[in-house]
């Protein structure tokens, strides 16, 4: 009997073996990104998501505002990191009251299943103690690790005679425009999907005052060729008024150093939220992001990860939905993408936050070539 459950085992293994491997050589490959297509949306999910319904595509939750996510594939399974905050605490809650939740889901599009917070928004100790917000999260060395953003209030603390005190909303109510200037970049890393992720003892990420200034959030990370390249947003040194940039810097480990180029990435108008990844067929480096002020998010490519260019395809999607049934719907925002890759590093889905109405959350949209 044991031998015979030992064969039905070792059948199975290899069958799904096969699968996998039959599906990486099917994968089609694309030479540009000139024709990729986006699926509509049907009114059904759009319905969801006005209904702040959990379902394919649509990632919600009730009681909670949600903004930006980043999916990793883990052992046949894609694990989504969100950021979410208690909608008592308004829209504006993302700088101070946000944490950082863990959903997994057997596909890419979802449903996502809520599994557990990874990242609180009030920790013990570290420099992070206030707030989780930004994940990003890259599959490096056999770990996850896990970009994010939070609030070095210390000295703000300090300042203001409370010590180590932890501060109460009206605080922090207060205070918003010195917190937004205490914004640091950090990572977590875990040796599996739901943690425990440990915490960078130090600010991996902080204006150094020369390069850019006020604050280091937005991180996108790439791992490859084994190193760490990295695309952040801080505040442009050369102008008084805020204008914000994005640069991008590199480092042999996940927690840092990182050297950033002094040179913008694109600083034309400014530009936010990149998500990053690297094309093993086109052999480059990809971003796209969210261009303030403007109706689409942009793509730029690069061959060294360092010297960015816009494609040759320019706007990457609109901010905007095509539904099943020809119309277009409109959201007021349409920020923070994400771009899930396949094994080849070619782009499969579209992950986006939305705002709409009373609802924030995460949209994701097959893309089709």
């Amino acid at each position: 009997m044991k031998i015979r459950s030992l064969f039905i085992i070792i059948i199975l293994f290899n069958f799904c073996s096969c699968k996998e491997l039959q599906q990486t050589v099917n994968t089609p490959e694309i030479k540009n990104y000139k024709n990729l297509s986006f699926k509509p949306l049907s009114n059904k999910q759009v319905e969801s998501f006005r209904n702040n319904a959990l379902s394919s595509q649509i990632l919600v939750e009730d009681g909670y505002y949600v903004w930006g996510l980043s999916v990793v594939k883990w052992e046949g399974k894609y694990h989504a990191y969100y950021s979410r905050w208690n909608k008592k605490y308004e829209h504006k809650g993302w700088m101070t009251h946000c944490e950082i939740a863990h959903a997994v889901s057997n596909k890419p599009e979802g449903p996502f299943k809520f599994v557990n917070v990874v990242l609180k928004d009030k920790k013990e100790g570290g420099w992070d103690i206030n707030n989780s917000h930004n994940p990003y999260a890259i599959v490096a060395e056999g770990k996850i690790c896990l970009y994010y953003i939070a609030n070095d209030v210390k000295t703000l603390l300090e300042e203001d005679g409370q010590g180590m005190v932890y501060p109460d909303n009206q605080w922090f109510e207060n205070n918003r425009s010195r917190i937004r200037d205490k914004q640091c970049i950090g990572v977590a890393v875990a040796n599996k999907p739901s943690g425990p992720f440990k915490r960078s003892e130090n600010v991996v990420v902080k204006p150094d005052g020369v390069k850019f200034k006020s604050i280091a959030v937005n991180p996108a990370v790439v791992y490859h060729d084994n190193k760490y390249l990295m695309i952040m947003k801080g505040d442009d040194v050369n102008r008084k008024k805020t204008f914000r940039i994005q640069l991008v810097g590199n480092s042999d480990a996940p927690e840092g150093i990182f050297n950033f180029n002094s040179k913008p990435v694109f600083d034309e108008v400014q530009t936010e939220d990149a998500c990053m990844w690297f094309d093993q067929v086109l052999n480059k480096y990809y971003m796209v992001c969210h261009v303030m002020g403007k109706s689409e998010l942009a793509l730029f490519n690069s061959k060294n990860g360092f010297d960015w260019q816009a494609d040759e395809r320019k706007i990457f999607m609109k901010k905007e939905f095509t539904l099943t049934d020809g119309t277009v719907w409109k959201p007021k925002r349409v920020e923070r993408p994400f771009v899930l890759t396949n094994e080849k590093g070619q782009p499969k889905m579209l992950y986006v936050a939305v705002y709409d109405g009373d609802v924030n959350g995460n949209i994701a949209i097959p893309i089709e070539y």
